[in-house]
């Protein structure tokens, strides 16, 4: 067998390690492809890019194998031909015969020195990732920068981190099934129950199926314009943050007063329009309350953040940053008005496609976080071709499809509202014929609470609350379980 091509042959950019050479380096990289060139299935459990390789035409080499594997294709010396160039300056013999030479070099799948040799590239790799950081760092801290970028630029350095630590990482703690569900089960036997953040109405707890909503889960809430999503919202948000939790709403409609004033109306009865108009229509004890209110939530972990053109990596590295400063060992609630307004990757997509882009993400930053993390749909506009306009899947942004990385979606309809749209338009016996058989008579100021997509339970489940247009709240059939704050 003719003697392998020398290293000092090559353009690699190796760096050294830790007592590793970048001989070691080089030699580790031809054994892994050797090794994968002798058995394939190495190709998928060893965890490696093309640009983890130091050598370019490693690189090309293992971009071809990746290729062909995925094909359920034969990766060999033969099958990789294509894919390679020629000739390569500075090599003595071809990138084809280097491959015969590879594949024919000894070196076969002893998974322990597959393993080990992995571990050299891998740590090779990392060690030139962190270097362009630094470099970065150090150009970063050259140059000019407000305060708002400067917080950006390292946000995205931060992220960069996580992503590589996650990527080569072996020391993740990964729990087996049995010790997971002893985990939880332990946590639902104590008098906290299961960890989640608890909810504010116990008809939704019932739709469900759950008692709170879980630390690490994806939900949504569907429903029209003018039905009152904002306003469960903020008594969702409301309820969270009244029992301790750290509590980031991520608002395309609402500014932070806004919320605040909804809140003490919900909590006080102290109406929006007196509140606009306090030495009018408010005593001194109503306007006592709504700036004793407003002095208590700003002592509690709670932000809200006016969102504009802002995209999913964007709310991400907020509520990231939200939970650096405000985690105090409550499971926060991450809260997001509305998935519509959220600017796409690529506007090109489907509403599905655009609408997988974000809950994906989302449902990620709920498990890496433990967060319960809800997110507010409004109805597409499917509904106004149906006779009976109750919310299905098909009213989601995105559609069907859409449903699938949520935990659970909650459907709030009020009957009324759409009644009454009916009605205005009515003109046959026919039409209020329909009117009737869909609603009846006994809707008035009545919410329904149901669900189209739950873990465990049943999806069937609907249940009715009282709205109160004056203050914009539901009100449970249940009595209160606690009195308000003030």
């Amino acid at each position: 067998m003719n003697e392998m091509p020398n290293r000092r042959d090559f353009s690699s950019d190796t760096r050294l390690l830790d007592g590793i050479s970048a001989d070691d380096i080089f030699a580790a990289e031809e054994a892994i492809i050797a090794g994968i060139l002798n058995n394939n299935s190495l190709a998928a459990s060893c965890g490696l890019e093309p640009t983890d390789f130091s050598e370019p035409l490693h690189q090309t080499f293992y971009s071809a194998i990746q290729q062909l594997c995925a094909g359920h294709q034969i990766a060999d010396a033969s099958t990789l031909k294509p894919f390679v160039p020629k000739v390569v300056t500075n090599l003595e013999i071809t990138p084809a015969k280097y491959l015969d030479q590879l594949q024919k070099s000894g070196f076969y799948t002893i998974p322990q020195e597959f393993d080990a040799k992995v571990q050299i590239v891998k740590g090779a790799s990392m060690s030139r990732q962190l270097s362009r950081e630094a470099d970065f760092i150090g150009e970063l801290a050259k140059e000019g920068h407000s305060l708002l970028t400067l917080g950006e630029e390292i946000e995205g350095i931060e992220q960069r981190l996580k992503e590589m630590l996650s990527r080569f990482s072996d020391t993740k703690a990964v729990k087996s099934p049995g010790s997971q569900y002893l985990a939880a089960f332990n946590a639902s036997s104590r008098r906290d129950g299961v960890k989640g953040v608890p909810i504010a109405l116990p008809e939704i707890a019932r739709v469900l199926s759950e008692p709170v909503f879980e630390a690490g889960n994806l939900y949504g809430l569907l429903s029209s314009s003018g039905e009152g999503k904002s306003s469960l919202t903020m008594q969702l948000i409301y309820h969270a943050v009244y029992e301790g939790h750290p509590v980031l709403f991520l608002s395309y409609d609402q500014s932070a007063a806004q919320c605040v004033r909804q809140m003490i109306a919900q909590v006080h009865q102290i109406s929006v329009s007196q509140q606009r108009e306090p030495l009018r229509y408010m005593s001194q004890t109503e306007q006592d309350k709504c700036v004793g209110f407003a002095t208590w939530i700003n002592e509690q972990p709670f932000e809200i953040i006016r969102c504009q053109r802002e995209g999913v990596d964007r709310l991400v590295a907020y509520a990231r940053r939200f939970i650096k400063k405000r985690a105090n060992g409550k499971t926060p609630f991450i809260v997001l008005d509305h998935i519509g307004k959220v600017k796409p990757k690529n506007d090109k997509l489907s509403a599905d496609r655009i609408s997988g882009d974000v809950t994906v993400e989302l449902k990620a930053l709920a498990d890496e976080i433990g967060a319960s993390v809800l997110v507010l749909n409004q109805r597409n506009g499917e509904s106004g071709k149906r006779q009976n306009p109750r919310p299905i899947a098909k009213d989601l942004y995105g559609g069907e499809n859409a449903r699938a990385d949520y935990d659970a979606i909650l459907t709030l309809y009020r009957p009324e509202k759409y009644k009454k749209e009916m009605e205005k338009v009515a003109a046959t016996a026919a039409d209020w014929k329909i009117i009737n058989s869909v609603f009846g008579s006994d809707i008035d100021g009545l919410a329904e609470l149901a669900s189209i997509k739950v873990r465990f339970g049943d999806p069937s489940i609907v249940e009715r609350v009282k709205f109160e247009a004056e203050y914009t709240r539901y009100r449970s059939n249940q009595p209160e379980r606690t009195a308000e704050l003030f």
